[in-house]
């Protein structure tokens, strides 16, 4: 890591997650009587060189959130923004209190599963090309609906994307001064309709993202055999 360039990371968490079908958002769920969003908070908190994390989190789970961060101890370099009604808007009000200078890597708050070798991969990958998004390739196959009708498409031409998602802050602050759109379904996609090119990494199967019932008992597993 260069010790001139600054390292920050914004944890989106101001969704409700309807498909858990659960009383609390996902990402205040239990893992392993852990909340997910401690995990997450955890491997960020063990990558070097960290100057501030920012939680993005809905006015009505703030207070809520704060009594994790006694209950578990997490440091004052986490910090809360309110979360807003969209990914978008909640990444915006994290980002409009970063400086321009330095590096942020935007990483779900439900993606528990990450290694640090990961987010360090893409923290080092942006500070050379401005970018990193982690990804990964496609298992199955893959058909495209054109005019009415499918048609076989080539899966080694498509990535799933991931987080972490890391960026130049002066880039994607940028990036997210433009309008917000529904085709924005990641911060990579913001960034890249601004016109920067995205430098996609290579990212890892069981950093997944938890959205479903099945998905937390999937992490349960990972988290057991690692």
């Amino acid at each position: 890591m260069s010790a001139t360039i600054k390292r920050f990371v914004v944890i989106p968490a101001g969704g409700i997650g309807l498909r858990m079908r659960a009383n609390l958002p996902k990402q205040f769920l239990l893992l392993n009587e852990v909340p997910v969003i401690v995990h997450t908070l955890r491997l960020f908190l063990a990558v070097d060189g960290i100057e501030k994390i920012i939680v993005a989190v809905a006015a009505e789970w703030k207070l809520f959130f704060n009594e994790l961060k006694l209950k578990y101890s997490l440091p004052d370099i986490i910090e809360t923004v309110e979360g807003s009604e969209t990914r978008f808007h909640s990444v915006r009000n994290a980002l409009d209190i970063l400086p321009c200078g330095g590096i942020v890597s935007i990483h779900d708050a439900a993606r528990p599963l990450a290694t640090i070798g990961l987010i360090e991969k893409c923290f080092s990958e942006a500070e050379l090309k401005g970018s990193a998004v982690a990804s990964v390739a496609l298992k199955d196959s893959v058909y495209e609906l054109k005019s009415g009708e499918y048609k076989s498409a080539n899966r080694n031409n498509y990535r799933f994307a991931q987080t972490p998602q890391c960026f130049k802050l002066s880039e994607i602050k940028k990036a997210f001064q433009n309008e917000y759109h529904e085709s924005f379904t990641d911060d990579a996609s913001v960034y890249e309709a601004a016109g920067f090119k995205l430098n996609l990494v290579a990212g890892e199967s069981t950093n997944i993202k938890i959205t479903t019932p099945e998905d937390l008992l999937f992490a349960e597993i990972i988290l057991k055999s690692t």
